[in-house]
């Protein structure tokens, strides 16, 4: 190794030109597989150092926190900010004496505090004479935003950015391949976009962010076909995505269980039991609270307090069952939704979306579940009409104008009835003495294709009659 870093030189590629050669005499080789031990070996005197200096944050009667080090990455911790000055001036000395060089610009302090609590005015400096660190309200640590009152708002909002962006590039290949079916639809979202929103989730819980909620509730939007302001439960529930929230319960559930079955030596292992130690003592809101309440809504918290690892298959089980229960209590509050919750028992898939049909009949047919096609019923909102008087103006049965009326009952569409009751008839086993919700309901379960082309005649046909 001492013969590879002994008269040294580099140089620079420029549009295929290079410069002139030039010593290298400092640093460790870009790419060189040695390159990171090397590293490692030079700096973990500095950290010895640091952890040596007694000052940090107290972990315990026997355990100071000085340091974090990720790379050349360094964080460094203390209780008040005379002591983080103490540690800032020690790494000063120790790059001085090994020729390290830090930039004060990229160097920067946060303090963490309750919010009621003004930022610190105290002065940082990397040298005495020198300028003074910028104190930020902010950190990036592992591509986590770690704010000044560790609320994790930023995260969320860089992460439904960064998430929103890669959703975009998924829609994009969805338009390009024509066929896709939900499956690979979801496998997609679940691959691309999902680790993205889902990123640190394990740390800053399971709290409902709605600018990461309205990154998935655009992708279960685009694939129903209908717009944003359609009624959530509809496409979620057609759908059968678990919830954000719920997915990050699990996540933090796959993090416990990954803590309890470190080694006692491990720091992270110390931490972890400071944590639960600091609920106990002061109800404080930190990683374990949050798992103590998961393990309490899922009424384990006898593995909580043996601090025993958990069956993550069952956690999936069992949310996915307290979803599927929430949404079916939901969507009969919504009387927009009243077709659907009666036609639609439980949360999960439809089959109607896993049917390879035209992109525009779908869509109609999700308008249709929903609530939210264009007649009277929903028309009659935006004109302030009461809902017993949004009549359909295109027959004489002075009746409402909803789904029902409008697929078997207005004689505007009879002539578009006769081929399609006939179809039914051969396809259905007894569908003349269907009550007309079981029609809809079968309609959609067995013949979604032709149940979409009639909806969308019917649907023309009703826009040449209004716009003649």
């Amino acid at each position: 190794m001492k013969n590879m870093y002994t008269n040294t030189s580099s140089c620079v590629n420029v549009n295929n030109v290079l410069t002139d050669w030039f010593l290298t005499e400092n640093g460790c080789r870009q790419g060189d597989v040695t390159s990171p031990t090397a590293f490692s070996l030079i700096i973990n005197d500095l950290l010895k150092e640091l952890n040596s200096s007694n000052i940090g944050v107290k972990i315990d009667a026997n355990l100071i926190v000085s340091v974090l080090a990720f790379a050349d990455d360094i964080v460094l911790l203390a209780e008040n900010a005379e002591d983080l000055q103490k540690l800032i001036t020690l790494v000063n000395r120790w790059s001085f004496k090994w020729r390290f060089i830090i930039n004060p610009e990229k160097s920067q302090v946060v303090h963490y505090r309750n919010a009621p609590k003004a930022r610190t005015k105290f002065e940082f400096k990397l040298q005495e004479n020198g300028p003074s660190l910028t104190v930020v309200d902010s950190y990036k640590y592992l591509g986590v935003y770690l704010d000044e009152y560790l609320t994790f708002s930023k995260t969320s909002e860089v992460l439904s950015t960064a998430g929103g962006r890669a959703l975009g590039s998924m829609i994009n290949k969805f338009r390009t391949l024509s066929d896709m079916g939900h499956s690979t639809y979801s496998k997609l979202y679940e691959s691309l976009v999902t680790p993205i929103i889902d990123y640190g989730s394990a740390i800053w819980g399971y709290k409902s962010y709605n600018n990461l909620d309205r990154v998935q509730n655009r992708a279960t939007r685009y694939f129903t076909g209908v717009h944003k302001f359609a009624p959530m439960l509809g496409h979620v529930g057609d759908m059968g995505w678990v919830g954000n929230r719920n997915r990050w319960k699990i996540n933090i559930l796959r993090l416990w269980n990954r803590l309890t079955m470190l080694d006692n030596s491990r720091l992270t292992k110390k931490i972890f039991k400071w944590d639960m130690l600091e609920h106990h003592l002061s109800n404080k809101t930190n990683f374990c609270a949050q798992a103590k309440q998961v393990f309490c809504e899922l009424g384990k918290k006898d593995i909580y307090q043996k601090i025993d690892p958990i069956d993550l298959n069952w956690v999936k089980q069992k949310t996915l069952n307290v979803e599927e229960t929430q949404w079916a209590n939901d969507v009969k509050k919504y009387s927009k939704l009243d077709l659907l919750a009666e036609i639609k028992p439980e949360f999960g898939t439809e089959n109607y979306l896993k049917v390879d049909m035209d992109r525009y009949d779908k869509s109609l047919l999700s308008q249709y579940r929903y609530g939210i096609l264009p007649l009277e019923i929903e028309t009659g909102r935006y004109k302030g009409i009461d809902r017993e008087h949004r009549v359909c103006t295109l027959c004489d049965n002075e009746v409402v104008e909803d789904q029902v009326h409008f697929a078997f009952h207005c004689s505007a569409y009879n002539h578009l009835r006769v081929t399609f009751n006939d179809t039914c008839n051969n396809r259905i086993e007894g569908w003349n003495n269907m009550p007309d919700i079981d029609k809809i309901a079968s309609l959609f379960e067995n013949q979604s294709r032709l149940f979409g082309k009639f909806i969308k005649k019917c649907f023309l046909h009703r826009k040449s009659l209004l716009f003649k």
